[in-house]
Formats: structure tokens, sequence, C-alpha cells
């Protein structure tokens, strides 16, 4: 059996020795291998970096495109020749100064002719007002009363027939006192001599005037035989009707107290009817004999007023109309600014097909640019805000702006909100109306911020730094997810941007940040022995 291995050893020693050496490299050399590339690969899916203190800044950027501060387009406003029109496209022009003027023949005969109506419907008019006024002249009716208005029954704009009761007149400027003297006492000669009166209510002695005596006698209680005598008093403003008063006449005196009464009292009767025009009397008022109490209405005469009232207002305003569109022959500038467009000039007919505007001014002593800003965006933003801008076709100018109006009005395109956002430009320098712009506004900014790449942020606020080398272990695995050499610090953050983010605590200048930036894109590669591909991280995604 011996002599049988020892005989196969022979025969097969090439074989033999070359199957020793594939088990010596599969468990000696092959593991090395593998280890060695997952080390050379885990190298190379990280860096590290020292946090740095910089200017950190979170900004918020857009793009739109430069318009002028205003423009205008010049529209006709009437049709006709254009017999001047002193300007050219690139001129600057104020705001009022003339640009076209059209031929105004029409206009003006339409002038003459408006001011004619106006002056015939004019002498209308006051042929109509005195045509009533001689008419009311004939309606007026006159007082056959004297005194003042104690109560009124009628009022403008009523109707009336003759016999209507209108108003209740008294005089009380003047009263009667009537009282009884002894019959053998009474001689007709006191008639209109002066008498003694005495006010009972008002302890006051006055003169008055004896104006009646009763022809007859009457007998009173007690076979009393009197005549009435009526004295009348001026007021003196206290005596009212049915006040008591005694008199006497020479040495004579009345019998019995009497009552005061006023001098007149009456009813103004209407003696014409129709519908009230005007009422000339007031309650309260004193009204004499003569005078127009009111005055009836003729309806045929109002109507021919009021027609020929409307007539002078329509002429009137077809005359303003008429020199109000004789402004519209002559065209100024709306605004002021350089004239970009000129589409008509001086012996231009323009007529109703026209359709272009005559001519479109710009004003580019500002300019501005219209941006959209995310709904998240907006709200970080105010109106005065600063903005930093640079052009297209300026690549090396950096200039400035400030944000003059947020609409409130939405944009809403694919679930994104967005909101225009107008920026005007404090120098207009080399800008140009159609020129593309970038926009740069800092929402926040940090000075001297001690800041770290924003990929070495992991979940829950937490970096992985560098071991000290004396901390350094032979382990190839991550332990608990933190990689070979490093472990995890807690971290308190302050401000980011798309690259950088501050560190407010838990960091040093001097500490060694574990900053990732490969992938693996297959593991059967590193298995296999093959190259591993990797690719650096963009850093403006996070």
């Amino acid at each position: 059996m011996k002599e049988k291995i020892v005989l196969f050893l022979k025969r097969h020693k090439k074989g033999l020795i070359f199957l020793v050496i594939l088990v010596v490299v599969g468990v000696v050399v092959v593991p090395r291998v593998i280890a060695k590339k997952a080390n050379d690969m885990m190298e190379g899916m990280y860096q590290t970096q020292t946090p740095d203190k910089q200017d950190l800044q979170v900004e918020l950027t857009g793009t739109g495109t430069i318009e002028p501060n205003d423009q205008y387009s010049i529209t006709p406003m009437v049709q006709g020749e254009i017999i001047e029109a002193a300007f050219e496209e690139g001129d600057i022009v104020e705001k009022g100064q003339v640009l076209y003027q059209f031929s105004t023949e029409n206009v003006e005969d339409s002038i003459k002719s408006a001011q004619l109506g106006v002056e015939q419907a004019k002498q209308n008019y006051n042929d109509a007002v005195d045509s009533k006024q001689q008419t009311k002249d004939n309606l007026s009716l006159i007082s056959d009363q004297e005194g003042y208005v104690k109560k009124l029954y009628v009022s403008a704009g009523q109707k009336i027939t003759a016999g209507s009761k209108v108003a209740d007149v008294y005089d009380n400027t003047m009263m009667s006192l009537e009282v009884p003297f002894n019959a053998s006492d009474v001689k007709n000669s006191w008639l209109g001599n002066r008498a003694n009166v005495y006010v009972e209510d008002e302890g006051e002695r006055l003169r008055g005037t004896v104006t009646n005596i009763d022809p007859t006698t009457t007998t009173l209680a007690g076979n009393m035989v009197v005549r009435y005598v009526t004295i009348e008093v001026i007021n003196p403003g206290g005596i009212a009707a049915g006040m008591s008063g005694s008199a006497s006449i020479g040495s004579v005196d009345c019998n019995t107290a009497g009552t005061f009464s006023v001098k007149s009292e009456g009813t103004l009767i209407a003696d014409g009817s129709g519908t009230i025009d005007s009422l000339k009397i007031k309650e309260g008022k004193y009204l004499n004999k003569g005078d127009t109490y009111l005055v009836l209405e003729d309806a045929t005469v109002g109507d021919s007023v009021k027609s020929s009232q409307l007539s002078v207002e329509s002429a009137e305003n077809q005359l303003s109309s008429a020199k109000k569109s004789l402004d519209d022959y002559r065209v100024t500038a709306p605004i002021s600014g350089t004239v970009i467009t000129k589409n008509a000039k001086a012996g231009d007919n323009i007529n109703a097909t026209y359709a272009n505007p005559l001519a479109v001014i710009y004003d580019l002593s500002k300019v501005k640019f219209r941006m959209k800003v995310d709904e998240l965006d907006v709200l970080k933003i105010a109106v005065g805000q600063e903005v930093s801008v640079t052009a297209d076709a300026l690549p090396e100018v950096e200039m400035t702006g400030h944000i003059t109006n947020i609409s409130l009005e939405a944009i809403t395109n694919g679930g994104v909100t967005e909101y225009p956002v107008t920026v005007e430009m404090d120098e207009v320098g080399s800008l140009l109306p159609g020129m593309n712009v970038s926009a740069r506004i800092v929402l926040e900014e940090q000075k001297n911020a001690l800041c770290i790449p924003v990929d070495s942020l992991m979940r829950g606020n937490v970096v992985y730094v560098k071991n000290a080398p004396e901390q350094q272990t032979s382990e190839e695995e991550l332990a608990d997810g933190v990689p070979n050499g490093f472990h995890a610090v807690d971290v308190t953050v302050g401000i980011s941007n798309d690259s950088e983010v501050q560190i407010l605590s838990g960091l040093t200048e001097t500490d060694e940040v574990y900053v990732p930036r490969t992938e693996i894109t297959d593991m059967n590669q590193l298995m296999m022995g093959g190259g591993m591909e990797y690719y650096e991280e963009d850093d403006s995604e996070e």
C-alpha cells in the first residue's frame, strides 16, 4: 500500500504541486487581496475636512427679463390727416409734449354749430320764463285780510278750489276791551275820546280810545241798566285775548270788568282754483291787505320752461363735447421717455381701419424685472429688500436693485405655487429692455461662522469625527453605523445653504469630520476583484 502511494506521488508530482499552490492562493492570498481591495474602496468613499470659519449666506435666486419702468402705446382717438409729427424714433420726449397734430377743420365747424345751438336754446328758455311770469301775475291771489297767520291749511303743490280755507288770520297789535257803563252815565260824545284802561291780570294801566258805543241798553243782574262801550288799546305785548280789564272815561268808571279780544280775527278764503305753485305766507308772519298770499300754477307754461331748460342743457353738453374732442386732435406724450417706435408721420391719413399704435414710448429712467418666488420662500422677503443682479449680456458686472412689489396673485403649475416679485434696478447702466438677468437675494447671513459641508451632517444632527491616532483600531467594519476610525458627535446647527452648514456647538476647528463622496455601484465588483466605480456627489443637491 505504501509503495502504491509513493508510486502515485511520483507519477503525479507536478499536478500535486500545482494543486497545493492553488490551495495556498485560495486560503491565504485571495482573502488578503479582497481585504486590501475593500480597504482601498472604503477609503475612496469619503474624505475628511476640518471646520472653517467663513461668512455664510442663505440665498434665494431667480431669473427675469428687463422691462422699462413704464411704457405706452399711443393709439389714435380721432380720424383724419396728420398735419404735424415733429419727432423721430430714438428721441427723448417729455410728458405733455405735442407729438401729433391732426387737422381740426371738421371739429371746428361742429363747435361753431354747437355754440349757435346754445344761444338759440337760451333765448327760447328766457322767452318761456317771461311767459311763465306773466301767467303767474294773472294767477296770483290777493289777501282781503290783515294780521298774523295763525294756522295754514294748504301747502305748495296742493290743488285747491275757490272757497277753500287757506289760513286763520288775527291781529293782536290792537286789543279791544268791551265794558258796561251805567246807561245814565254814557254820552255819545265819548266816541273818539281817550279812556283809561286797567289790565287786571297784569296790574297795568294803559291809554285807549273809544271806538264804539252800543246804542241799545242791557239789563244786568240787580236791575242794572247799562250800555256797552268798546275801547281799543295798543297791545304792549302782554295782553292776550280773554284777559280781564276795566276802564274809566273822564270821571266815570265802568260798571263791571270786561274781557280783551283781538282787534280783528278771520279766515282767509281762496278766490281761485288750481294747483298751488308757490305759497307766500307762513304761520306767525304778518299779512297785509293786498298782499299776494299764493300763486296758482299754469301747467302748460311750466312744461314749456322745463322743456326749454332741458334744451339748453343738451346744447351746452354738445358744445362741451365738441370742445373736448378738439383736445383729441392734438396728441401729447403721456409719459416722459424714449420713442421706441414711430409708425405714423405727417401727411398720413388715419381712418377706422388703422390698427397700429401711432408710436411707442419707453420710460428708461428706471428699469425693472419680474421673478417668480416659491411659496416656501415668499414670506422670507419684503418690499425694499436689496437684490444682487447679473445680466447674461454683462457677465462681469454685478448690479443692485430692490424689491418694489410682491404680488398676491399666485401662479400654480404642476402643484408648485409661485408669486411674481418685481425688482427695480437702482441704476440702469447698460441694461436694455429684453436682457435676461439673474437675481440673488440674501435671506440670512452670519459673519465668521464655523462651517462644515452639508454632506457631513447626518440624520439627527450627528457628525462623524476622526479618532485620535491612539484611538484607531484594526476593525474594518462599521461600529454601530459609524465608519471605521471615526466616532459620532452630536452638534447644534445654525443656518445653512446648499453646500455649508453653521455649527454652533460640538466641533472645533481642529476636528476632522467625515465627508461622504462616493457610492458603490456594484458590490459584486468588489467580490470579483474588479475595479469599483464611484462618482463625486453634486454639492447643489442635498
